[in-house]
């Protein structure tokens, strides 16, 4: 037997816990906090869940032109405007005429002068040339600006355009010492335009 007498019963009739027992009201906090523990743990999933959802938001980005290494590219160029090709032509007035007789047939170069004459040109007695053996008429002008006149002269009387020409030393032979550079443009009459003069012209 034990020494111990048995401890007598509580105030409220209920027997005292024993070893391996325990209040009811000593069991509620430690439950009350796992709670609170449990409900901050699914609060926060709920909140990391909903981030994570969230629609992202994506960077509005410029359209991009792609271009065809094979396209062929045409550049249009403007054309360019020349400025128009003036040619002066002497007015036949101011032209002086020196018609030469390079064949026999007489009065040759008066016929011709005359004709030129009737044309408006300043032209000076006719006169012959140092020969009366040539076979080409030749129509020779001083200097470029009455090239155009030359080639009239050349048209009225007939002469073949191979027989207008920049005088030249030697065409010079054919014009008499006293009368080179007395004029603009020189006409040396020769067999194939002699035929135009009339009969007995005097």
């Amino acid at each position: 037997m034990s020494d111990q007498a048995p401890a007598p019963p509580s105030a409220g009739g209920r027997p005292p816990a024993g070893p391996g027992g325990g209040h009811p009201a000593a069991l509620a906090k430690p439950f009350r906090a796992f709670l609170v523990v449990l409900v901050a743990l699914v609060v926060g999933v709920a909140v990391l869940a909903r981030q994570g959802s969230a629609p992202k938001v994506t960077a509005a980005t410029e359209p991009s032109t792609t271009v065809a290494h094979n396209a062929r590219v045409t550049t249009t160029v403007p054309a360019t405007t020349l400025p128009p090709t003036t040619t002066t032509t002497v007015p036949p007035s101011s032209v002086k005429v020196l018609v030469l007789n390079g064949w026999t047939t007489a009065h040759g170069a008066l016929y011709f002068q005359k004709k030129l004459q009737g044309e408006g040109y300043d032209t000076l007695a006719p006169y012959n040339a140092t020969s009366s053996s040539i076979k080409t008429s030749q129509v020779l002008y001083a200097s470029s600006p009455y090239r155009v006149n030359a080639a009239d002269i050349a048209r009225q009387l007939q002469v073949p355009a191979s027989g207008v020409r920049l005088a030249s030393p030697s065409d010079a032979s054919a014009v008499p010492s006293n009368l080179l550079g007395q004029a603009e443009v020189i006409v040396v009459i020769g067999e194939d335009i002699s035929n135009q003069v009339p009969a007995n012209y005097t």
